[in-house]
């Protein structure tokens, strides 16, 4: 079995394992997307929903990489991305059915617990000079560095490459598709770092200008821990987008000067992007999203301050016209959702599927 289908067996697994952890890293303040107290999560009812939800995910995990390790080997390109694809899709959507039907229970049980606040309260912390501040985005042009040197290694070896460079390998590690040395298939690294470092950046941005969560019962604490996660976030998507782009453009050259394999390069790059994956599991379960496990620690009551349900649909949708916030924390998940009220919100979605289409379209100009 190539490596390259052990890789991808190890993602479907991780994908899986992640979704089946979800609702534990939850802030206790939240149950499947319900504000309860956190005293809550210790009631059985709740307990047997975590426990119900996270053997269902984990259940149909085990079948999705039972599938995977009997049919992907013995599967050409398309089929392999249609497996690929389903059985990495398939526990999403469990995973959202599951969150809806628990999130019902808890509804239900909300109301004849009295898990409600008991009338209108707000906080808001003035000046934040003393708190943890996030990377400042400036950082993100260290990204420009990344392709100007690509560019200038790429300048200097061009001689070197061979006549036909490698652009593909199937499951086996076979190489399948070459490109005619040229120029313009030269630059194809250089438009793929250059890519990379838009999207972090975008990403980078939103935790900049995302809506800072204050728990009224706990504002000091509460916005604390939540600036704690967001710098923590920050540097881990600083330090792991310049990692990974840099990784991948040093790997794509290094393979077209035969010093290294297109399937090595291809793993090794997987295993960088893997150790960014642990890294965001580690702030999950230290601090917990919006770093909630924390400022739960700290906090010295167990009232409901804060109601604030049917502003997300369906439990995942942030719709509130009366946010000017665009970026808000998830409600289920890790990282940051849209405020889908907002029109800015729909602007920033469209440019970013104009990059990633113009993206895709452009290298395939550069390899055709």
């Amino acid at each position: 079995m190539s490596s390259i289908i052990v890789i991808n067996i190890f993602m479907v697994a991780l994908v899986g394992a992640i979704l089946a952890a979800t609702p534990y890293l939850m802030p206790p303040t939240e149950c499947f997307t319900v504000t309860v107290p956190p005293s809550a999560k210790r009631d059985p009812r709740v307990r047997a929903l975590y426990r119900n939800y996270a053997m269902g995910v984990g259940a149909l995990t085990l079948v999705d990489v039972a599938i995977t390790v009997f049919t992907l080997p013995k599967a050409n390109d398309l089929t392999a991305s249609l497996i690929v694809m389903g059985v990495v899709l398939a526990p999403m959507a469990a995973s959202f059915a599951l969150m809806l039907h628990n999130r019902k229970q808890v509804q239900a049980l909300k109301q004849t617990q009295g898990w409600t606040a008991t009338g209108a309260h707000a906080a808001a912390i003035v000046g934040d000079g003393d708190l943890p501040q996030p990377v400042p985005l400036a950082w993100e042009l260290l990204h420009l560095v990344v392709v100007a040197v690509l560019m200038a290694l790429i300048a200097v070896v061009y001689d070197r490459l061979p006549a036909q460079v490698p652009m593909h390998a199937d499951l086996g590690g076979s190489v399948t598709e070459y490109a005619a040395k040229s120029p313009r298939v030269a630059l194809f690294p250089v438009l793929e770092a250059a890519f990379l470092g838009i999207v972090f950046a975008f990403c980078h941005w939103g935790i900049l200008r995302s809506k800072r969560p204050v728990d009224p019962a706990a504002p000091a604490t509460s916005a604390l821990a939540y600036a704690q996660f967001a710098r923590i976030q920050s540097l881990i998507m600083l330090v792991g987008g310049l990692a990974l782009n840099t990784c991948s453009a040093a790997a794509f050259l290094l393979s077209w000067l035969g010093v290294v394999t297109l399937e090595f390069s291809g793993v090794f790059v997987v295993g960088v992007a893997l150790i960014f994956v642990a890294a965001e599991i580690w702030v999950s379960v230290r601090l917990g999203q919006s770093g909630g496990r924390v400022a739960a620690e700290m906090r010295t009551n167990d009232g409901v301050a804060r109601d604030d349900d049917h502003l997300y649909k369906l439990g995942v949708f942030y719709v509130n016209p009366e946010d000017p916030s665009v970026w808000v924390p998830k409600r289920f998940g890790m990282g940051w959702t849209l405020n889908y009220a907002r029109p800015l919100s729909w602007l920033l979605m469209a440019l970013l599927v104009l990059i990633s289409a113009g993206f895709a379209f452009a290298a395939f100009l550069l390899t055709k």
